[in-house]
């Protein structure tokens, strides 16, 4: 897929977002998203993890807390053989072009709020490298979700679109991305919410890597239209020993 057509892609992303955004700046919310994730890696196709974020609201002071547990399965090569670190990676290793991402997470709050949800969701993902290490990372994925005490069904289908590049320096490695990624709500029957996020990660040891990102979300549908949150996140990193 050429450059310009994914720089295309991206761009009517972005675009969608503007021409959506009429809410008005006070219309808005601030969120601080701490996160510790777990990586384990079986072998050069297996790896299982766990994410455990949470949120914070700085108006409410309210927290909720979120635990995913998930599987991914890597395969397939580009005509010649790429080797770098990616986004949600610690070591540069060879590249391989498709994964799919399986898992389940369940979400509560803490204290006095009222949110709960279990939702079993599934990923599909393809790599595209370009020239100048410049890698582009198309991503499917679909939530069937269970809300509130009566566990109200419903499912969104999501599709984000990330550009990253990697930049090296003796151990140092730091990948800087962006992304942008729209959802659709089977509760609305619509597209109602549009997720963009910059960042980087930074790898300086074996098995830990630190990221942090500044995220903007819009959504149509919820009480508070605007919100813009920091993420910052710890990635911990192990994997199986050679026999």
């Amino acid at each position: 897929m050429p450059l310009r057509y994914n720089i295309k892609l991206f761009s009517l992303l972005i675009l969608f977002f503007v021409a959506n955004n009429s809410a008005k700046a006070q219309n808005s919310s601030l969120e601080f998203w701490p996160e510790a994730d777990l990586w384990y890696t079986l072998n050069s196709s297996w790896r299982f993890s766990a994410f455990v974020p949470v949120t914070r609201y700085n108006e409410s002071k309210a927290r909720d807390i979120n635990v995913y547990l998930q599987t991914d399965y890597k395969w397939g090569h580009s005509k010649f053989k790429i080797y770098r670190r990616l986004v949600d990676e610690n070591k540069f290793q060879e590249m391989k072009q498709w994964m799919v991402r399986g898992g389940y997470m369940k979400g509560w709050s803490l204290g006095d709020g009222e949110y709960s949800e279990d939702m079993v969701f599934s990923e599909l993902h393809k790599r595209l490298p370009l020239k100048n290490n410049i890698l582009i990372s198309h991503r499917l994925r679909s939530d069937f979700r269970w809300l509130g005490e009566d566990s109200d069904y419903s499912y969104r289908l999501r599709y984000r679109v990330m550009i990253e590049k990697e930049f090296a320096s003796g151990p140092y490695s730091i990948v800087p991305y962006v992304n942008a990624e729209p959802f659709w709500d089977s509760r609305y029957d619509a597209f109602t919410r549009l997720r963009t996020a910059t960042g980087a990660t930074l790898s300086t040891r074996k098995h830990f890597a630190y990221e942090a990102n500044v995220t903007y979300q819009y959504d149509n549908y919820y009480a508070t239209k605007n919100l813009f949150a920091l993420n910052v996140i710890l990635h911990i990193y192990l994997e199986k020993q050679a026999q």
